[in-house]
């Protein structure tokens, strides 16, 4: 349902009429706060950062690739894990004024959980992730963001496969 709902959103910022958001190829920064699902045994990621690139196409769609990797989370028996994801999707923009502008993302993940402390080991896992946020545009190459990210499965052990979401704030520059 939530896949439903997000292609949904993104179809309609894709079909949206042109503002004022630009073209052409930008950078982002984003600190991010992770969490996961299924009572990770190991704590909540905490902290993670999150570089991307992107090129607008239109005013209305973009591309973006993404690599991003959450903070150690650890257990009181010293072992601790680490999420990292690369990412590519698409980006709706919908601009509301010169200002404001709300987009939509949705690709696919590359995800994988580094588990050390217990044997160093790995799960890796590629999955569908969505996304929303808005931007406020300082001028025409600044901006700031805020978003929300689900990249879906993390692990792919079976019955208590993991999931993870982001919540971040970051910079974007435009050229």
């Amino acid at each position: 349902m939530k896949k439903i709902i997000a292609v949904s959103m993104l179809s309609a910022l894709i079909a949206a009429p042109a503002m004022a958001a630009g073209t052409g190829p930008y950078v982002a920064l984003d600190a991010q706060s992770w969490s996961t699902s299924n009572n990770d045994p190991l704590g909540n990621p905490g902290l993670g950062l999150r570089i991307g690139v992107g090129y607008n196409f239109t005013p209305n769609v973009g591309l973006e690739a993404d690599y991003e990797q959450s903070g150690n989370s650890s257990s009181v028996a010293g072992v601790s894990d680490k999420i990292s994801a690369a990412q590519l999707a698409v980006v709706g923009t919908y601009p509301i004024n010169p200002d404001w502008n709300v987009f939509a993302k949705l690709g696919m993940s590359a995800n994988k959980v580094s588990v050390s402390g217990a044997g160093c080991t790995s799960c890796s896992k590629t999955d569908f992730l969505y996304g929303i946020g808005g931007q406020y545009n300082i001028n025409p190459n600044w901006g700031v963001r805020l978003q929300y990210e689900s990249i879906g499965k993390v692990t792919n052990t079976g019955t208590n496969d993991l999931s993870a979401n982001t919540i971040s704030l970051g910079v974007v520059y435009a050229f």
